[in-house]
């Protein structure tokens, strides 16, 4: 009777303190007038305070009520579209926040002791489309909780030695367009290196890789330099960056791309390459590459043959993409030796006339084939054969095809699909022109009778024929997208 007594006790005293603790930690929020123009609502795991369109002393105002009640937690405070070119001292000092964002607000300096008092508790700062011309180290230093930096759309013309010191815990850092042309060796140092995992220096001035400032970040698994102006890459660029998984060079000004340039990044996954003034590729461009590298952007660059020596290293390549260079021929042999893998392959916007018979041989496994916008004038029937049970898209619009026999398979080909899309077939159509009339047809409508062709080439489609082929394709879904004149 007594042990019953004290476990009603306990369990009394436990419900009483679980509701103390409650009642403490409970937000709500300040009265609209106090605060105003900014907002205020509560969520899950504390207050959401906005505050656009307003000024330095309207955002202090509301900063005051907030920090007259007890125990605050902001876990969003917004601060975006503001005239507030310096930020205070101390101007959060008593509040807790978790996420702080100072966006599109004119900010050009922040005072060191600004964000002291929320660096416990801080884990993303967003200070993005703002007039900073330096990463304001001082002010970031003890912020030793936070996760995420997003200094994107600044002024930034230099990264300094020790630009991030302090930031110990920081994982993604994101300097996209700013000004930078210039980074110290020593810039990242006092980051953690064990934490970084993700960097973009994209649309920046850069004119070549930062080599000595990023070859202590052992574990990036992101690195972005996309849209600077960078004219050359060379083998050791990259050394120390063994744990990247992902390179994004898209949109730079490089020719060529070297042998073992990529050599010490033996885990990489995705490279992008496209929008560059790329060449030429070294047959030993990807040494190292081989057994992880699977997704590889080559597009819109000037390529006058498909690379096949430099990619049949790729043994698991299972999206490469072409398209916008200047392919005009594609060998017998182009994809033999990389091809089982591919599911994405991308040659559209180039200039191919001639597809061999036997060029998707060796493509086992491709789901999806744009040839859209080339110069193809006839498709035969061989080359499906190989392609067939795999393939799900398949892009030829915008090539000059002629309405001849050889495309006498394809309007049986599409009936045999199940689940097929009408009224998108309907209004994306690929078309044929008919001679000597000059007409054009759908070419899932061609007059196959007045053409001669049924018995011939047709023949070699017949319901039968699909009866066997077309079963293994039943969940495939064939997107003949866009009309004629339609670019992608």
């Amino acid at each position: 009777m007594l042990s019953t007594k004290i476990w009603q006790f306990f369990w009394i005293l436990l419900i009483f303190m679980v509701c103390k603790i409650f009642a403490q930690t409970m937000q709500r929020c300040p009265s609209h007038l106090s605060i105003r123009p900014c907002s205020c609502s509560v969520k899950k795991l504390g207050l959401d305070i906005i505050c656009d369109f307003t000024d330095h002393g309207h955002i202090n105002s509301a900063m005051t009520a907030l920090k007259e009640q007890q125990n605050t937690v902001i876990f969003y405070l917004k601060l975006r579209h503001n005239n507030l070119p310096k930020l205070q001292g101390f101007i959060f000092l008593g509040l807790v926040v978790q996420h702080l964002t100072i966006h599109n607000s004119s900010l050009a300096a922040v005072e060191e002791s600004s964000l002291s008092s929320i660096g416990k508790g801080l884990t993303q700062l967003d200070l993005s489309q703002n007039s900073l011309s330096l990463v304001p180290s001082p002010a970031l230093t003890n912020l030793h909780s936070l996760i995420i930096l997003n200094l994107n759309r600044n002024k930034i013309k230099d990264l300094r030695a020790r630009s991030f010191a302090g930031l110990d815990t920081l994982e993604i850092l994101n300097l996209y367009e700013n000004k930078i042309s210039n980074i110290d060796p020593d810039a990242f140092t006092g980051l953690d290196d064990r934490k970084l995992k993700r960097l973009n220096l994209g649309g920046n001035l850069l004119t070549s890789v930062p080599t000595p400032a990023l070859s202590s970040l052992d574990v990036l698994k992101k690195l972005e330099i996309q849209e600077n102006k960078i004219t050359k890459i060379q083998e050791g660029d990259f050394e120390g960056l063994k744990s990247l998984d992902s390179l994004v060079l898209a949109h730079n000004q490089i020719r060529e791309v070297p042998a073992r340039v990529f050599s010490h990044m033996t885990l990489l996954n995705s490279l992008e390459l496209d929008g560059n003034q790329i060449t030429h590729v070294d047959p030993d461009a990807f040494i190292g590459l081989e057994e992880n590298l699977q997704y590889l952007r080559l597009g819109d660059n000037n390529l006058h043959t498909v690379p096949s020596d430099a990619l049949r290293r790729l043994h698991r390549l299972r999206h490469l993409d072409l398209r916008s260079n200047n392919i005009t021929i594609l060998p017998e042999d182009v994809f033999t030796g990389y091809g089982d893998s591919i599911t994405f392959l991308n040659l559209q916007k180039n200039l191919i006339k001639v597809l061999p018979p036997l060029v998707f041989e060796n493509l086992n496994s491709l789901s999806s084939l744009n040839l859209q916008n080339n110069k193809l004038v006839h498709i035969p029937d061989e080359i499906t054969y190989q392609i067939i049970d795999t393939l799900r898209m398949i892009d030829l619009t915008d090539n000059p095809l002629l309405c001849t026999c050889d495309l006498a398979w394809f309007p049986g080909w599409l009936k045999s699909l199940e689940d097929k899309d009408d009224d998108l077939m309907a209004k994306k159509r690929t078309v044929c022109t008919m001679l000597p009339e000059n007409r054009e047809y759908s070419v899932q409508n061609m007059p196959l009778e007045r053409m001669g062709c049924v018995g011939k080439n047709a023949g070699r489609m017949t319901s039968t024929n699909f009866s066997i082929s077309f079963p293994l394709m039943s969940i495939v879904q064939f997107i003949f997208a866009i009309s004629f004149t339609f670019v992608l």
